[in-house]
């Protein structure tokens, strides 16, 4: 079947992962239905990973679609109704909108969300579609008869009501005497730089014609200080306007930082860090946009207006030339935006996988030694670049292409110019202070035409980087539903018939609907086997994700209503992955503390039997760790992890393999000082070692997100049954 070449929007992906969802929204607004790329990507339970088949057909449904996932050749597809989706080269997905006869073969037309809209001959796809299998899949979309499609019933954001642009403008209102003192000395300049073309011509024809010298020494004088003049109100007013922008480029830093703060965990569970890491540095490109660019682009087309019209009364004929070329050259530049745009995409999600490797590759090299992985790691890099090269070698053509043609035309109009004015002076109709007065301002006016590509290109970076930046600024805050003050003293808390799963549709159940209390002031012990669900138990109990089905009871209401911040101050937490910061050993214990009190510090070093250790050091707990101090071993900074949450004296302990580098000694003298932490505290410990859990006052047993067995110690051993199986060689070896 072959389709018309009906209209849609083209949707660049934002993230190296959102290739499915764009091309869910292309197929969308070809049937004039339209939704936001973040909608889509939560329809179709996106992850780090992307999503899968399945997930694009789940979203497809969602929003009123028929979908289905079809394992066809090549030339079933022109059978299938397009657009469709091709699982492209096992890895990505695009949109094919179209197939022609041609006398040569057929062509593909298709719209890649991380490259732009390309045609193919049928031999590239079959080598990028199918690879060596003679099927591929595609995904067949098509609008029920009897269901109508749904659509985003959000409205495209205002531009006062940008989270980016309400900031800066507050911020602009707050130093206003600043601004217009810096707008005044920037109109000085502009006065004095306006008023040289006219005293060129002074200079020329009443001084230098009628050879009056002291008119020559008049004109030059008071053109040495406009030219002082200009220079100096220049000069001034960017100074001020610089230390003005350091202001507000930490202004904009702080509430990008906190909104990053607000996030839930799951946001950044779903996003590759890298690309985080790239919109800190996309605000900056779009402050640097707004503040320098758009200050630019005022007095460019300011210059524009006064000198135009300097032109106009000097002469008309030449002023048409100007205004006629000028045009040709925005109509040559204009030509490539659109590719551009597509480069710019395509540059940002090569550069994220590239950062996203090469810190891999540096911070993991132990492993890739260990391993004997270099060359593969190498090979991975380079093939990473050699992809990043050819983006930049088509963007450095298009720029050639681009400051080549407006050149061209900027000499064109100088030629023109010249060769006009030539002819009315040799006939008499120009004088000669005239010519040189309209090469200066011809020379004014092609400086914002010559400006125009790069004001294009940075308008283009600061676009797609608002964009990425607002995906954050539109993502919904952690607490931005808990509306409940946490402020009773802790009763009870349940768990509520809870299951869990993370986002998409290959993802199992981790939780399966657990019910159980955890006793308030008495330590619960939870046990498993790996991959049975007791993490994720602990994430719930922090409030790091929602439960899928059922609640977490914190006092009888919801978790979820709850402030998360205000319940995790409430709670010592060590995990599995827990991370030192770099800085001193006292800053990473006393971590959330601004005041660090040394007492307390060095109390909650005693609890986690680290002090001595510290007290060795020349520096003592002010030595620099992490990454800019001395390596610690697995179990130096488990028991820093630990004293960290014994510092904030908690009234709930949440430990997760807390002990599982230490050895049977240091466990045993921790654990001794912790059982008597832990009285008047409500403790729940994840462990495998038997004398971490043995003294618990309630030991669950998971298996595969299930409660196998709940009770204390010496009850499940004398059961004989799940949690004896798990420790029986413990129990072997201590007898």
């Amino acid at each position: 079947m072959f389709s018309k070449r009906n209209k849609f929007k083209f949707f660049h992906q934002l993230e190296s992962i959102d290739c499915g969802p764009a091309c869910l929204a292309m197929v969308a607004s070809y049937h004039k239905k339209h939704f936001t790329l973040k909608e889509l990507k939560k329809l179709c339970s996106i992850t780090r990973m992307g999503v899968s088949v399945q997930d694009i057909i789940t979203g497809a449904q969602k929003i009123g679609f028929e979908a289905e996932a079809l394992k066809i050749t090549i030339e079933d597809l022109e059978k299938i109704p397009l657009p469709s989706i091709l699982y492209w080269k096992q890895d990505h997905f695009i949109l094919l909108h179209e197939i022609r006869n041609k006398k040569s073969g057929k062509n593909y037309f298709l719209a890649d969300p991380g490259y732009g809209e390309i045609k193919l001959d049928q031999e590239t796809i079959i080598k990028e579609w199918l690879g060596t299998s003679d099927k591929g899949v595609a995904i067949v979309l098509q609008v029920a008869e009897t269901n109508e499609l749904n659509s985003s019933k959000l409205e495209k954001m205002r531009f006062k009501d940008n989270p980016l642009v309400k900031p800066i403008v507050a911020f602009v209102k707050e130093n206003k005497l600043l601004y217009s003192f810096t707008t005044l000395l920037l109109v000085l300049g502009l006065l004095a730089n306006w008023a040289m073309p006219l005293v060129f011509r002074k200079i020329i024809d009443e001084g230098i014609i009628n050879k009056s010298l002291q008119m020559v020494w008049i004109l030059l004088l008071a053109q040495f200080g406009l030219f002082l003049g200009n220079f100096f109100s220049d000069s001034i007013s960017h100074l001020i306007l610089t230390k003005i922008n350091f202001k507000l480029s930490l202004l904009l830093k702080n509430k990008l930082l906190n909104k990053l703060m607000r996030l839930p965990i799951s946001y950044f569970d779903t996003r590759l860090n890298t690309d985080t890491l790239q919109r800190l540095s996309d605000q900056g490109k779009i402050q640097a946009f707004i503040t320098w660019k758009g200050l630019e682009l005022i007095l460019n087309f300011l210059n524009i207006i006064v000198f135009s019209t300097m032109l106009f009364f000097m002469n008309k004929i030449i002023f048409v030339i100007y205004i006629v070329l000028s045009i040709l050259s925005f109509v040559w530049v204009s030509f490539f935006l659109k590719l551009r745009a597509i480069l710019e995409y395509s540059m940002f999600l090569r550069q994220s996988e590239n950062n996203n490797s090469s810190y891999e590759f540096i911070m993991h090299m132990p492993e890739i030694k260990i391993n004997g992985a270099q060359q593969n790691m190498i090979d991975k890099l380079l093939t990473i670049q050699e992809k990043l090269n050819k983006i930049e070698l088509r963007s450095l053509f298009l720029n050639l292409y681009q400051v080549v043609g407006v050149s061209f035309i900027s000499k064109l109009k100088e030629f023109v110019t010249i060769a006009f004015c030539a002819f009315l002076i040799i006939n008499g109709k120009m004088t000669l202070g005239s010519l040189l007065s309209i090469t200066y301002i011809l020379g004014e006016l092609s400086r914002p035409i010559q400006n125009f590509i790069n004001y294009v290109r940075d308008a283009q970076d600061a676009d797609i980087a608002q964009k990425r930046v607002n995906d954050i600024y539109t993502e919904k805050d952690e607490n931005e539903s808990h509306h409940l003050a946490l402020k009773d003293k802790i009763k009870s808390l349940r768990l509520d018939n809870v299951s869990f799963k993370y986002p998409g549709s290959f993802n199992p159940f981790v939780i399966n609907q657990l019910s159980f209390d955890i006793p308030v002031n008495q330590i619960t012990a939870i046990v498993g086997q790996s991959g049975s669900g007791k993490t994720t138990l602990l994430k719930l109990l922090l409030s790091y994700y929602v439960p899928t089905g059922g609640s977490v009871l914190l006092n009888g209401t919801d978790l979820s209503s709850f402030n998360a911040e205000q319940w995790r101050e409430r709670c010592g937490v060590v995990m599995q992955d827990g991370h030192i910061f770099s800085g001193t050993i006292a800053e990473n214990i006393a971590f959330a503390d601004p005041e660090i009190m040394p007492e307390k510090v060095k109390e909650a070093a005693r609890i986690a039997c680290v002090d001595s250790f510290i007290e060795l050091l020349p520096l003592g707990y002010n030595t620099k760790i992490g990454n800019v101090g001395i390596q610690l071993s697995g179990g130096q900074k488990q028991r820093i992890l630990i004293a960290r949450a014994v510092y904030k004296n908690p009234g709930f302990i949440l430990l997760d393999e807390a002990t599982s580098s230490l050895d049977a000694n240091n466990e045993k003298n921790i654990m001794d000082n912790l059982n008597e932490f832990f009285i008047g505290r409500t403790v729940v410990v994840i462990a495998h070692r038997l004398s971490t859990v043995k003294n618990a006052n309630q030991i669950i047993v998971m298996n595969q997100g299930q409660i196998v067995e709940i009770g204390a110690h010496d009850e499940l051993v004398s059961g004989k049954k799940h949690y004896y199986e798990l420790i029986k060689n413990q129990l072997e070896l201590g007898n």
